[in-house]
């Protein structure tokens, strides 16, 4: 077996064509499909289901997260000789769950850039809940930001530092205590929220009010687009919780922000499989270690981190 057999496969995969493939890797299709075929040949299993539109057999699906771990293995050890102890190139591919794409995200992307400007990053959508490891199983990622630590022995985890959260308010809201706000002052105003219903927070703040006998919250609006969030605030449509750089830039468009004087659940994970990573990733872990790590805890039980994504 070939390393251009792997990259052909993956590539068609990608694309969903042999021709859209072809086209990407600059070569005829014949020559897609022979080195397909003789994939199959070799491996002898079909890889491939035919027709209209590809469609990758159960033995393809089974190659497919293997072939993109073998790929990155081959750039990886190349890179490794090539750049010595500096990555000059490179690509990393980093999953990134709902809600943590602006924090930590944006900083340690910032932070690695700064120290690696060669290396292309390319960044993927990851699923909620335990559904979002499957871009690490899959081989789409090698490293992956979540609200879950490692559930298994063969992922490994680094917690990250948070970002301190702010209620943010529409524009001309007088009502607010001068200092901070606490959790009954949120009870009865519309909230625009990002759309995590099963997350620590939804369910920690559900339980303080219930023992306070205090209603639920008022949530008007749920999206899965945090950059929308903000442009409802300032319109009035209601008020929401945001980290300190978004509501940083809300206040700044004329949002009235002020600090939580309450702690709640919230973690995030840099997860990776226990196993060889690429120079790049390996250094994006190290990065993220030195100066993004939350320290950790000494004393009581570990937090809960059950759906736990920023954001309520």
């Amino acid at each position: 077996m070939e390393r251009r057999h792997l990259a052909y496969f993956v590539a068609v995969v990608e694309a969903g064509s042999m021709s859209e493939a072809a086209r990407r890797m600059h070569l005829s299709q014949p020559s897609v499909s022979q080195a397909i075929k003789e994939l199959e040949r070799e491996l002898r299993v079909p890889l491939l289901e035919r027709g209209r539109s590809l469609v990758l057999t159960p033995a393809g699906r089974a190659l497919i997260g293997p072939a993109r771990q073998a790929l990155r293995a081959f750039e990886g050890a190349r890179a490794a000789v090539e750049q010595g102890e500096r990555l000059a190139s490179g690509v990393l591919d980093l999953a990134v769950g709902p809600l943590l794409g602006v924090h930590p995200v944006v900083p340690l992307i910032s932070r690695f850039h700064e120290r690696y400007p060669g290396v292309r990053l390319r960044i993927h959508e990851a699923e909620a809940d335990l559904e979002g490891l499957d871009s690490l199983r899959r081989g789409e990622a090698e490293l992956l930001v979540h609200g879950h630590a490692a559930p298994f022995p063969r992922y490994r985890s680094v917690r990250l530092r948070m970002a301190e959260q702010f209620a943010v308010f529409p524009p001309g809201t007088t009502d607010l205590p001068a200092g901070g706000v606490v959790l009954p002052d949120l009870v009865g105003r519309p909230l625009v929220l990002g759309l995590a219903r099963e997350s620590a927070l939804r369910a920690w703040a559900a339980a303080e009010l219930a023992a306070r006998e205090l209603p639920p919250l008022t949530i008007v609006v749920e999206t899965a687009h945090r950059d929308g969030i903000t442009p409802l605030v300032l319109a009035g449509v209601g008020s929401t919780v945001l980290p300190e750089p978004q509501a940083r830039q809300a206040e700044r468009l004329g949002a009235v922000v002020r600090r939580m004087d309450f702690s709640f659940p919230r973690a995030c994970y840099l997860l990776y499989r226990n196993s060889p990573l690429s120079p790049a990733a390996d250094a994006f872990v190290e990065l993220a270690a030195e100066a993004f790590a939350e320290p950790p805890v000494e004393d009581g039980p570990p937090p809960s981190t059950r759906g736990a994504f920023p954001g309520l």
